[in-house]
């Protein structure tokens, strides 16, 4: 014999496989959005592979004697090379999509003030990509190569092939793009309440030996784009921690508003006064 709250609790947890199964297909269907955007992108940078391959190494060849040209050794090689660079083209400039579907994914689970935020959050996550990509294409990979070649002798000449250059750069690239998002991270984390800028400053000598172990396995076995990143990372956490200070006073403020909003009876006597 059955009771009534048998039949609740049954149909609670109906309701939560229901929203379970609800919520997988929205990822998927997000997903699938990012792919196709992301194989569109892939196809349309096909063609521009050599020209971004030529932009790509521009700076290791002004460090060669001139005429000097990347080999590779491998039959398939040229082709690997060709698809990874029209992949990591199209990845980067789906990037602002595939970020607001992220966001899309996770903002019904927020408050509308943090709805509103969802293009921001896009916004500032792709312009920090772009920024660390270029502090890795601008500066990290010029120190980085005069690193390497400066071992080179009359005895040791470099020959570098494509694919090996490839690997190089793009482990630079991702690294630095990826520890740039690090503000965004921490402000997103200080917004919910998760963080304080008091506990950032408190935790502060333990961040600097974070962020020297991730810049150790992040980068290339080189002490130049080591302390590169790792100095980017250490100016970062001080900017999230005024980022977060701030964003922390923007919603006090905001409350204290709020809380005059919904008190009428006191707004009404300051009034008088």
């Amino acid at each position: 014999m059955t009771t009534d709250n048998d039949d609740n609790s049954t149909s609670q947890e109906n309701e939560k496989t229901l929203d379970f199964f609800g919520h997988l297909g929205e990822l998927r269907r997000r997903l699938i959005k990012c792919v196709v955007c992301i194989t569109a992108m892939t196809i349309a940078c096909w063609n521009l592979a050599d020209s971004i391959l030529t932009i790509i190494i521009a700076p290791v060849l002004k460090l060669l004697p001139p005429n000097y040209t990347l080999v590779y050794t491998g039959l398939t090689d040229a082709f690997s090379v060709t698809f990874k660079i029209s992949l990591w083209a199209g990845v980067v400039l789906s990037s602002p999509f595939c970020l607001y579907q992220l966001w899309a994914f996770v903002s019904p689970g927020l408050y509308r003030n943090e709805k509103a935020k969802v293009p921001f959050l896009t916004f500032f996550a792709t312009l920090l990509f772009l920024i660390g990509t270029a502090f890795a294409y601008f500066i990290a990979f010029p120190l980085t190569f005069k690193f390497f070649l400066a071992f080179s002798s009359e005895a040791m000449q470099p020959l570098l092939t494509v694919d090996r250059y490839m690997s190089l750069v793009m482990g630079l690239i991702i690294g630095f793009a990826i520890a740039f998002q690090m503000p965004l991270v921490l402000m997103f984390l200080g917004d919910i309440g998760v963080i304080t800028p008091q506990y950032l400053k408190k935790q502060r000598s333990y961040a600097i030996i974070i962020i020297f172990i991730v810049a150790a396995i992040a980068t290339p076995p080189d002490v130049i784009s080591q302390v590169l990143m790792a100095f980017s990372l250490m100016f970062l956490y001080e900017l999230s921690i005024f980022m977060v200070k701030r964003q922390v006073r923007k919603n006090s403020l905001k409350e204290d508003d709020q809380k005059r909003a919904d008190s009428p009876e006191e707004g009404s006597e300051r009034s008088a006064i």
